[in-house]
């Protein structure tokens, strides 16, 4: 028995559309990534933690104030 790999017929139909707001999500969000020493980054983490944020929601707040 084959498993995994090609199948004909397989797949999304071409010209399905992509999962988004018209299908009922609310946002899209977009991902970036930044980099920094251990401490740095546990640093941000506790700093997030103290503030009752996630680590993104603290740095874009912080970014763009």
């Amino acid at each position: 028995m084959a498993r995994g790999g090609y199948r004909p017929g397989g797949g999304r139909p071409k010209g399905s559309p992509n999962k988004g707001t018209e299908l009922g999500r609310k946002t899209i969000f977009k991902t970036t990534t930044i980099s920094g020493s251990p401490e740095e980054i546990d640093a941000l983490k506790e700093l997030a933690e103290k503030k009752g944020m996630s680590l993104s929601r603290l740095i874009i707040k912080t970014l763009l104030k």
